[in-house]
């Protein structure tokens, strides 16, 4: 296991193959909270948005929003994308880890640094939504069994999978290499079986990593981390006085875009704001992920 602390003040995503390092930043000096940057690149013929998110720690869903009119599977040699390595950081408390189901991504700010560090992340489907909840991490377990519940039993065999009572460790294990158990019965952050599941509403409700962040997450982790979960599918952020805003879909809601022009209305009337309109309309209607200077 790993623990990455790299010394630049921007986004450090390490050249490593397959998603085995994560994005960490320096958190601004003067109280923003806009972090990172978008990047632009030019994909080769054998290229696919899912590998491209793989690489470089972003979700699956966040790739594809943020490039809308690219074949996620095609999207053909030289075709220019954008890389949502820009985040308006959700209002919580910076202290241990903060989910926000809505943009698939996990912050860690680790106690007594500058930084902050964020993985992509599965949460749970519409049936099985992961809860809004403050708790904490408990404990963690390496190589963990899974015990199926319920739910999980009957949909494995309404598919001809009859599940065992126990699902040991190993290669059929969605639990993946390790678990952190929360304070919340019935619920982890873990490694997976199934990488693709990254970046989606895949789960039960608990909350997926690829393996090899799952394990540098848990070095870094101490039992009794506060751990904030939170759906802000609408993020407000200044950086060097200017206001930005960036907009996801709602996992588990129909999206309101009058609502929503609401919601940003009464937080920059507190800011004491006066935003451009029309950009703040283009936000809320392509729900791209990506901060824009309103």
């Amino acid at each position: 296991m790993r623990s990455i602390f790299p010394p630049v003040a921007l986004i450090c995503l390490l050249s490593a193959a397959a998603s085995t390092e994560a994005a960490s930043y320096r958190l601004p000096e003067n109280g923003d909270n806009v972090v990172g940057a978008v990047t632009r690149m030019k994909l080769a013929y054998e290229d696919t948005l899912a590998a491209v998110a793989e690489r470089y720690s972003i979700g699956y869903r966040e790739i594809v929003d943020a490039n809308p009119h690219v074949d996620p599977w095609l999207p053909g040699d030289g075709t220019m994308i954008e890389l949502p390595t820009q985040y308006v950081l959700p209002d919580a408390p910076r202290d241990g880890l903060i989910i926000n189901v809505a943009e698939y991504r996990l912050y860690y700010f680790p106690k007594d640094t500058d930084r902050v560090i964020t993985f992509p992340v599965g949460v749970g489907r519409s049936e099985f939504r992961t809860p809004v909840i403050q708790t904490k991490t408990i404990t963690r377990i390496e190589n963990p069994s899974w015990t199926p519940t319920p739910a999980a039993r009957r949909e494995h065999a309404e598919m001809g999978d009859v599940l065992p009572h126990v699902v040991p460790p190993g290669p059929d294990n969605p639990l993946g290499d390790l678990a952190i158990q929360l304070q919340e019965p019935g619920y982890f952050i873990h490694g997976t079986n199934k990488p693709f599941g990254v970046g989606q509403k895949v789960s039960h409700g608990c909350i997926r990593l690829h393996n090899e962040h799952i394990l540098t997450l848990a070095e870094m982790v101490p039992n009794g981390t506060p751990v904030y979960i939170v759906n802000e599918p609408i993020k407000l952020g200044v950086r060097y006085e200017e206001l930005y805003l960036e907009g996801h879909r709602d996992l588990y809601e129909d999206v309101d875009v009058a609502a929503l022009t609401e919601v940003v209305a009464d937080r920059v009337q507190k800011l004491g704001s006066d935003p451009d309109w029309q950009k703040v309309a283009e936000v809320l209607t392509d729900l791209k992920g990506i901060p824009v200077r309103i």
